[in-house]
């Protein structure tokens, strides 16, 4: 046997010792966090400006998440389920938090390998160290989006204000 063939069946050993089948690997990049979020709220996401805002609206209100246009796609996506997850103040969200899928939802995108650095056994610590990276030099920002009468409504947020204090006032 030569090394070629080696190196191709090597991974696919491994796989098969760790339990893991090559679809849930093939997967595991390919994932969507947000589809999570749709399920409970349908038609609440969408991604404008040609990728570079994403925003996520359940009760009118939204949260928005503008990029410089540097940060890929499924990173804002990361980005987006992270922040609702553990820190929007949105009271909609309270018993979409609350189940199963959604903090499982939640240990998978901390879980992934870009993320290692921030790895906490406090989830939420996890995930407040991962925006701060995500969000550094302004590379992903914080809005508030309201609808009004047709008309649009944006206002800047502090997003590192939010991430210190952990909590914000209910909407």
């Amino acid at each position: 046997m030569n090394w070629g063939v080696y190196r191709v069946l090597l991974p696919l050993a491994i796989l098969a010792i760790s339990g893991y089948s090559i679809s849930q690997v093939s997967n595991a990049k390919g994932f969507d966090p947000l589809q999570q979020l749709e399920k409970a709220f349908p038609d609440t996401v969408e991604v404008k400006n040609h990728g570079s805002l994403l925003e996520f609206c359940p009760d009118g209100t939204c949260d928005g998440f503008v990029t410089s246009g540097s940060v890929p796609l499924p990173t804002l996506k990361d980005f987006a389920y992270l922040y609702t997850y553990f820190f929007s103040d949105n009271i909609t969200l309270d018993d979409w938090k609350a189940t199963e899928g959604a903090k499982e939802m939640a240990n998978r995108v901390l879980g992934q390998s870009q993320y290692l650095a921030c790895k906490n056994a406090d989830n939420r610590e996890a995930a407040r160290c991962v925006l701060r990276d995500l969000s550094r030099n302004g590379r992903i920002r914080l809005i508030f989006v309201r609808y009004d009468e047709g008309e649009r409504h944006a206002v800047s947020e502090d997003l590192q204000e939010k991430l210190a204090n952990g909590t914000t006032p209910k909407r």
